[in-house]
Parts: structure tokens; C-alpha cells; sequence
């Protein structure tokens, strides 16, 4: 596909350039030309009075497909035209057409690009319009991509397309048949966001959502697919379908859309609605015998609306939407009907049906103030016949429960029911209660058996089928997997899938127990892949491959070292796409330490690839006291706050230059998020390895994001256990940034969210008020209207250009980009 270039590849096919001058401009020897297209003369397109359309339609269409290369062809109207390889003088004697070239350059560029000697010339640049035949730049490190709607030569001027610097950065025409990664294919490339399966395994559905930059739309289908021939049989679009579910008996199939509950019966297509325009509808599960959905269904507390002031009832008043109560209900499929479930002015969350259909469990949030996370949940089981509700117990650390058989299956943290789970080689250590442990329990919640403890990886979640079949999905390391689990003989077996992270399975009821499962790999864009426990190898239903087809990426490499107390810190590195090892490369060294992993998916928050391709090598390290590695390393997360984390990471970055001579050590820099935007600001106080760093929505006063964050006391109550400003200084003060500023030498940008409710902004601003009363080079950026993480596509890229600029002048000795975003 054609698209937004912004960084720098190695190229496969080059066609010549006139040289590179910062005085003088840069003229294109060669551009494709598609044409000739009487249609698309200015002339004629003024006549339709649509031509903004017709082009917009035109450029949709080479959107769509792969970069343009000489020979390739383009059916138009039932002709097919080639992309035909012409001087810019060759192209406009052909006539009416398209123009497509390639602008690369290695720097932050400032300067202008023009076409002259041709009629009615209309510039796009990134599918951007602009005005006329030539235009002011200001564009980021890379590639450009450039496409020209002319009507042909003008009289005997002479034909030039050419572009002239004003910031002395060199700029090149290129035409190549490969690209590097780009920040818009990241965010604008297709993929699945649901995904369900039937039980029977007939039927499986998929919704997909992608992005046009042309038509500035996102893009939303949905397909119910035959699984056996993987084939569609129905398909929605212009409705974003949501909670998409099979009937137990392969019957219905359930999904939300436009708030409004709907069935579809699978013999028939025929539609029919159960619940019709009606707010606050959220998750559901169907009864087992398929009669009835049982369903969650929030009443909004109004009491705040006419409010001058709020009077806090609870440390939970900040959230938003505390105060409203989710009930159950049980929808009658046969007449549409609703019953209320249950009527506490506590909300409740449904957990499970008991595989007969006569009972359910739910769970209830008590506050608990006195104990450690300082919050557990009720567990109750409902009679539906009788509607009578009986209290299993009160649980901290209580992630999942499940009916399995004649028990119930727990995820839990290993401090669950005394610390059943715990398994540490002494009391010097506490548990992690972020490293999920897997249970079963009795139903009465009295006798409770682990089941992983000797189980290193981290459980995140189970599924039970109707056999009573168990599959868990776990962190591995840096990965994710998922596993079948014998729970008789507490025995694990890994399924055979090829993806690094599994993003959302689906468990069906046939006996082989096959799982759907949609998620990608370090280097592999996402897939969706079928398999049964036992199999060697599953098979590929959906790969998002051919997105990527004309994009070219670094290598990706492991490294691992063994720390001084003997602990394995697993890490890998990106390289750049024209990767030369005689070369020095700046580093970008990315961790979390926030007791997860950084996993191996192929895109994120944080584009690997991406930074790679600009020039970077990019090394992802993983220190203790993260999950995925067994409970003694999880559990040196708890009242750490980077003791240790920081040790790994300056010993595993100072390993990492020491053993590749491609890596130039005094150009690093190192960037975290969250707990790892704390990381940053700590490193900064602990060593001047770095050259530039950047936190982004970091903690810099531990007790501060306690008492502010949403969310502060409820995670410290694991990362912080029994620890408060008032009982242990030496955390609260001697661990935090902010005590330490006057240590910080290493430049650093502060990047935040000014809506950020978990990590609030004052985190950032109060280090960058130390930093800038200290003298100290501080940058502060705030995005507004964000919270903890950037979503919005375009205040996204925005919030990375100023990453890379960043490290750009520290790292490059490139200012220009900075300053540009600066002023």
C-alpha cells in the first residue's frame, strides 16, 4: 500500500538521483507515471462538479494497493494500465495522469517542493492535499510518499519536479519497491478486534476495524464465517458490533449494536431484537439450555447532576461512575421478557452458570481498609429457581472463579485464602500478587488446593468448556501462551500456536477442545490461528500479512544476560531495516518494571519497529520483579519501588554496549511508561549512562500518585504492601524522584496525558518544577484531553513525534525537529 513514510529503509530497487545539495535544489530524474486519464483532467472533473471525489475515489483505490513499481498494473474502468518508469519531461508529454515518487530525507527537513512546465497540477503528499503545483515542508525523518494529478505539459516550459532545503538537510528522490515501517500503517492496517466461536465449532465470527487516511474514516466490518471451509456467510458493515456470543445449543447468535441486544437465528438469517435501545446494557452469558441470557445492567447515579459540590462517600468516589449500580438480570429468549436477579445497592459482576442452568455465581466489591489491597471481593451463589443467594466467602486477591465439575476454579494472587499460592524459598520475600496463581476450590469455599504453584509462567485467565475442559492463558516471559490444564494431575501442556502474544481466545465444546485465537508475533503481523490441545501445529485462519507485504523490518534479536546475584534478565533488540554492523547506532533502551512484562506483540503503544526504523537500535529488557518468571522474581517487585529493577537495567544495558561493537554507548537513551515512567525519573537520579531520557505519565513522589491516583492505593496495597507514608519514610521519600532531583544530570522530557487520572499530571509538573528551579535541561508536554494512555490516532502521533524529536537532538545532534515542535 501506499503510505505515510517517516523513516528510513534500505532500498531494494533505486532509481537514480540528480546529488544532494542544501543549497541548490534536488531534482527527480524519474517518476512513475499511471495514464494517460482523460477522466481525471481538470477540465473534465470541473465539468462533474465532484472532482474532490473523483480523485479522493482514485487515491482510495491506490490506497489499497501495494506501493507502486514499474510494470505493475492498475485496472481502471475494465483497461489495465502499467505504472510506466519516465523522466518528469517523458511524463507530461503523456498526457493526463498520475504521477508517484518517493521524497526521502535522513533529518527533521524544512525547505519547498515544487512541479513546474505541466497544467493543472494538484500536490499530494501522505494523500494529504496541498495547494497547488508547490509547497512549503515540514516534514519528520523518512520517506514521504508523493503523488501528482497533472493534465499534461505546459506550452514549452520546461518540466522540473524538484525540491530545494532551507534548514541544510539533504533530500532525495527515490523510487523503491520496499518500505520501511511507518506510524500510520502501525495505527491504520486492519485488524480483528472480536472475535467468537461457536460451540459446535461451525461457526465462528469476526469483527475487523481499519483505517483510510484518504477518506479519513475507520473502517468497521463484521463476518460470520463457516469454519470448516473458512468461508463468509454473512457479513455487517456501517454498525460496530459488540459482546458477539453463540448459543450453547449452535442456535443463536447474540451481539449489541446501537444499544440493542440481537439474535440472529443460524438455520434461518432471520433477525430479531431482544432488548431495543436501552443504555447501560453490558456483559452477558448465556444459560446453558439456551433459553435465557443472564446480563449485567447498570442504573447511572444521577445525584451528582444538579450538585455543587461533591461530598466523597469513599476513597472510591473519585472513580468515575462509582456510584452507579450494575444488577443482573435474566432475559427470556422465547418472550423477551426481563427479571431483576438481584437488587443490593451493591453492584454485582457475574462470574459463572452452573453447567445445569440452576445456579450462578457473582461477585460483590467490599471495602477493606485494615488489610492488604485494602479491597475483596463477595462471592455469592444464586438458586435461579428460588432466587435465594448464599454467601461462599469474602476474598482478597480473587481475579476469576469459574464452576469446573463439581468444584470451582480460581485465578487468583498466591496470598489468596492465607496464601494457599505462595510459594517463596523464604519469609524474607512477599508475594507478588500480580503473578496470577490458579486454584480449585470447594463450593462452600473452605477447602482450597493450589494447582500452579511449581507452574513458573503467570496466569491471567482460564476458560472452561462444557466437558469441563481447561484452558489458561499465561504470561511467559515476554510472551503469551496459552495452555491445557489437567487440573486431576495439576499438569500443564502448551498449545502449539505460533504467536509470541495471544490477545483473546475462544474454547468451544467438541471433545477435542479446540481454541480460536487471534494475537501476532515480534516480527509477525497479527493472525488468527485454530488448534486442539495435542496437536504440533494449528492452522493459520486469517493472517494480516499482506497489509505488510511491501514493508521491509529489522531483524529482531534476543539478548540475555545473568545478573551479578545469578538472576536470568531476558531482553531483545531491534535493528534497523538497512542494518550495517561496521556502523555506530544510537540506542533507545525501553523498559516497564510495573511487574509485567513488555511483551513480543508486533505493535503497541510503544512502536519498536518504528523507532528502528529511524535510525535506532532499540533494546526491550525485562527486570526483576516482573511476572512470567516464577514468584521469587515477581515477588522483588513488592516494596522495591527500582531498587532492583534499576540495578538490572543499568547492568543489562552496560552488558548490551560492552558486547556489540554497533552500539555507540554515549549515545543512549532510555524511555519507560507508567511504573516505568517512574523507572526513568529514578535512573536519572542513579546514573548518568544515558544520554537523554524520557518518561512518559511517571510517578515522580510515591505519595503523592498513593493518595491522588485513581488507582495509587489500591495497586501500593500490592507493590507497596503494608507500607504508608507514615510507617516507612525510607520508601515513600528515599524511593521516590522528586527527593532526588538535585542528582539529575541526563536531559529529560516529561510527557503526560493532562487528564491522566491514573498517574495524575502533577507527577510530571512537580519534577519538572525541581528540574527547572534546579537549572537542570527539562522538557514538560502535556496532550490535552488524554488520559493515562494516548488514544486519540492523531494526538497519538503528535505524542511520538515528540519521542523521537527528543532523542533525535540528544541522540543525533539533530535539534531542528525539536525546535520546530517547540515553537
Amino acid at each position: 500500500m501506499i503510505r505515510v513514510f517517516v523513516t528510513i529503509t534500505l532500498l531494494l530497487f533505486v532509481l537514480p538521483s540528480f546529488a544532494q545539495s542544501t543549497a541548490a535544489p534536488v531534482q527527480a530524474e524519474q517518476v512513475l507515471f499511471l495514464g494517460p486519464l482523460p477522466a481525471f483532467a481538470s477540465d473534465s472533473l470541473h465539468q462533474s462538479g465532484k472532482a474532490k471525489e473523483q480523485r479522493q475515489q482514485l487515491l482510495r483505490l491506490l490506497e489499497r494497493q501495494p506501493v507502486p513499481v514499474a510494470g505493475r498494473t492498475v485496472e481502471l474502468f475494465g483497461q489495465r494500465l502499467q505504472w510506466r518508469q519516465l523522466t518528469p519531461t517523458e511524463a507530461a508529454a503523456a498526457g493526463p495522469g498520475v504521477w508517484f515518487a518517493q521524497l526521502q530525507q535522513d533529518a527533521f527537513f524544512k525547505g519547498r517542493l515544487e512541479v513546474t512546465g505541466v497544467k493543472a497540477a494538484q500536490l499530494y503528499l501522505n494523500f494529504q492535499a496541498k495547494n497547488g503545483s508547490s509547497t512549503e515542508l515540514a516534514l519528520a525523518t523518512g520517506w514521504q510518499q508523493l503523488l501528482i494529478f497533472t493534465d499534461g505539459r505546459k506550452d514549452d516550459d520546461e518540466v522540473l519536479l524538484q525540491v530545494t532545503s532551507s534548514n541544510e538537510v539533504p533530500a532525495a528522490f527515490r523510487l523503491a519497491a520496499k518500505e520501511p515501517v511507518n506510524n500510520r500503517l502501525l495505527t491504520n492496517a486492519e485488524t480483528i478486534t472480536q472475535l467468537a466461536l461457536s460451540p459446535d465449532t461451525n461457526w465462528m465470527l469476526l469483527s475487523f476495524s481499519g483505517r483510510s487516511d484518504v477518506s479519513d474514516t475507520q473502517l468497521q466490518r463484521t463476518e460470520l464465517r463457516d469454519v470448516s471451509r473458512n468461508q463468509v456467510q454473512r457479513s455487517w458493515s456501517g454498525q460496530v458490533l459488540s459482546r458477539a456470543a453463540f448459543s450453547p445449543d449452535n442456535q443463536w447468535l447474540s451481539y449489541m449494536a446501537n444499544n440493542t441486544l440481537w439474535l440472529m437465528n443460524l438455520n434461518t438469517g432471520e433477525l430479531r431484537s431482544l432488548l431495543e435501545n436501552q443504555t447501560g446494557l453490558g456483559s452477558y452469558r448465556w444459560a446453558p439450555d439456551s433459553n435465557s441470557i443472564v446480563l449485567q445492567w447498570t442504573e447511572a447515579d444521577t445525584s451528582l447532576q444538579q450538585s455543587k459540590a461533591k461530598m466523597y462517600r469513599a476513597l472510591e468516589d473519585r472513580w468515575r461512575g462509582h456510584r452507579d449500580i450494575s444488577r443482573l438480570f435474566q432475559l427470556d429468549i422465547a418472550s423477551g421478557l426481563v427479571r431483576v436477579l438481584t437488587t443490593d445497592r451493591r453492584s454485582s459482576v457475574l462470574s459463572d452458570i452452573r453447567p445445569d442452568g440452576n445456579a450462578l455465581l457473582y461477585t460483590q466489591r467490599v471495602n477493606d481498609r485494615t488489610t492488604p489491597p485494602h479491597a475483596s471481593s463477595a462471592l455469592f451463589e444464586l438458586d435461579l429457581t428460588t432466587l435465594q443467594s448464599r454467601e461462599i466467602g469474602t476474598f482478597a486477591h480473587l481475579n476469576q472463579v469459574l464452576y469446573h465439575r463439581d468444584q470451582l476454579l480460581v485465578v487468583a494472587g498466591p496470598n489468596f485464602a492465607g496464601g494457599a499460592g505462595v510459594n517463596l524459598p523464604s519469609d524474607d520475600y512477599i508475594a507478588n500478587d500480580y503473578d496470577g496463581q490458579l486454584y480449585l476450590m470447594d463450593k462452600n469455599g473452605e477447602h482450597i488446593q493450589p494447582l500452579s504453584k511449581d507452574f513458573h509462567p503467570a496466569i491471567s485467565s482460564v476458560a472452561v468448556n462444557a466437558r469441563g475442559q481447561v484452558i489458561a492463558q499465561v504470561s511467559e516471559g515476554d510472551r503469551s501462551a496459552l495452555y491445557s490444564v489437567d487440573t486431576n494431575r495439576q499438569r500443564f501442556q502448551k498449545l502449539a500456536l505460533s504467536l509470541d502474544v495471544i490477545e483473546r481466545f475462544e474454547l468451544a465444546n467438541d471433545r477435542g477442545a479446540t481454541v480460536l485465537a487471534v494475537g501476532s508475533g515480534v516480527a509477525t503481523p497479527q493472525q488468527l490461528e485454530l488448534i486442539r490441545p495435542g496437536q504440533r501445529r494449528s492452522t493459520v485462519l486469517h493472517s494480516s500479512a499482506a497489509l505488510y507485504q511491501h514493508i521491509q523490518l529489522g531483524e529482531v534479536r534476543d539478548f540475555h544476560v545473568e545478573n551479578p546475584q545469578g538472576d536470568r534478565i531476558e531482553g531483545r533488540y531491534y535493528l534497523p531495516p538497512d542494518f550495517d554492523a561496521s556502523k555506530k547506532y544510537p540506542t533507545i533502551v525501553y523498559y516497564y518494571g510495573g511487574t509485567t512484562t513488555v511483551n513480543r506483540q508486533f505493535t503497541g503503544r510503544y512502536p519498536f519497529h518504528h523507532w528502528a526504523a529511524n535510525g535506532y537500535i532499540v533494546y526491550v529488557v525485562q527486570p526483576r520483579g516482573t511476572i512470567g518468571y516464577g514468584q521469587r522474581f515477581s515477588a522483588l517487585h513488592v516494596n522495591a519501588w527500582g531498587k532492583y529493577t534499576a540495578d538490572d537495567i543499568i547492568y543489562a544495558t552496560e552488558r548490551f554496549v560492552a558486547e556489540h561493537d554497533f552500539v555507540d554507548g554515549k549515545r543512549l537513551g532510555n524511555i519507560g511508561a507508567s511504573y516505568g515512567g517512574f523507572m526513568t525519573m529514578y535512573l536519572a537520579t542513579q546514573t548518568d549512562l544515558f544520554a537523554a531520557s524520557t518518561s512518559h505519565a511517571g510517578i515522580s513522589a510515591l505519595s503523592s500518585y498513593w493518595g491522588q491516583g485513581w488507582w495509587g492505593f489500591l495497586y501500593s496495597g500490592i507493590a507497596s504492601r503494608d507500607s504508608f507514608p507514615w510507617n516507612n519514610h525510607e520508601l515513600y521519600v528515599g524511593q521516590s524522584p522528586l527527593y532526588m532531583a538535585d542528582k539529575i544530570n541526563t536531559p529529560l522530557l516529561l510527557i503526560t496525558g493532562d487528564s491522566d487520572v491514573n498517574v495524575p499530571a502533577g507527577e510530571s509538573q512537580q519534577m519538572f518544577t525541581a528540574l527547572k528551579l534546579l537549572g537542570r535541561e527539562v522538557a514538560l508536554v502535556e496532550i490535552p484531553g488524554e488520559d493515562h494512555h494516548i488514544i486519540d490516532r492523531e494526538k497519538r502521533y503528535v505524542w511520538w513525534d515528540h519521542l523521537l524529536a527528543w532523542f533525535d537532538k540528544h541522540l543525533k545532534d539533530q535539534p531542528d525537529w525539536w525546535q520546530h515542535l517547540s515553537h
